[in-house]
């Protein structure tokens, strides 16, 4: 293995964090689309594009997790943390797309017996992607705690999801536009994000409530998202600012410690060299 110094590791670790902060998001929503599709019925097309994704999310996990065990060696932590056998069984359980292969070797309509083990499986599967962001995504937790990000998160997926619950349940038999689940997560996609494209419109006073709450949500978490990431920059500028400010400090004092002692040798010097004209 080549050796590469420590410039070049930490911008390709600073590189990598960004890398796994934008795996995550993408963890986030294969795991959104498993849980959806483990409730409420897709179209089998639907359900090869989401087994298709977990592949994908399963070949980049495991490109990800080998970086990080074999190109960061000395981050003996996150190192031990992979090697210790409950993380095995959950990485294990995270990188295998039980939904793909299901589907490659049974087909849509799957018996009772493989459609029960898919469940129990995928339920699994879900499980472990969310335990390994522990794993892969230390740095990110952690500063999401910080600002309090995680908690937005975790509110905005639940309002997704919980709100295109609702909005299917109201407006499935009676909005034209909404036949299948999949139209409903279209929709409160549409509307969290504000896009608007307009595909689909609320009929119904309840659906336009949900609306609503989807858009006003969308555009809240995104104030927060961005007040929260812009306030730790700050934050971090002012402690770089105060460790670099410390560390001048602290080399003022050296310097003038040396100074110090260096007028008292030389003091020392010049008396002995008295002493020896005298003599």
């Amino acid at each position: 293995m080549f050796k590469i110094n420590s410039q070049i590791k930490n911008t390709l670790g600073n590189i990598f964090q960004a890398i796994l902060t934008i795996f995550i998001f993408l963890i986030i929503a294969d795991v959104i689309l498993l849980l959806m599709g483990s409730i409420f019925p897709f179209q089998e097309s639907n359900r090869l594009i989401i087994g298709q994704f977990d592949l994908i999310i399963s070949i980049i996990l495991i490109l990800l997790l080998g970086i990080n065990y074999f190109v960061f060696p000395n981050e003996n932590k996150a190192k031990n943390e992979l090697i210790s056998l409950k993380n095995i069984i959950i990485i294990i359980l995270s990188i295998i797309p039980f939904e793909f292969i299901f589907l490659s070797l049974f087909g849509y309509n799957m018996g009772f017996y493989p459609s029960i083990m898919l469940y129990i499986l995928r339920i699994s599967h879900l499980i472990a992607l969310l335990l390994i962001l522990r794993i892969i995504g230390s740095k990110f937790i952690s500063f999401s705690r910080e600002n309090g990000l995680d908690y937005g998160i975790v509110a905005i997926t639940s309002i997704f999801i919980i709100c295109s619950v609702l909005f299917f349940i109201s407006e499935g038999n009676i909005n034209p536009n909404i036949i299948l689940y999949e139209d409903a997560i279209w929709f409160s996609l549409v509307s969290i994000t504000t896009t608007g494209f307009g595909d689909i419109s609320p009929v119904t006073l309840s659906g336009r409530i949900i609306a609503g709450f989807l858009m006003i949500s969308g555009v809240s978490f995104a104030a927060f998202a961005t007040a929260s990431v812009a306030g730790s920059i700050v934050t971090k500028m002012r402690e770089e600012k105060f460790t670099r400010e410390k560390k001048i400090e602290e080399f003022n004092e050296k310097l003038l410690l040396k100074l110090d002692k260096t007028q008292k040798e030389l003091s020392e010097i010049k008396e002995k060299l008295e002493n020896l004209e005298k003599l």
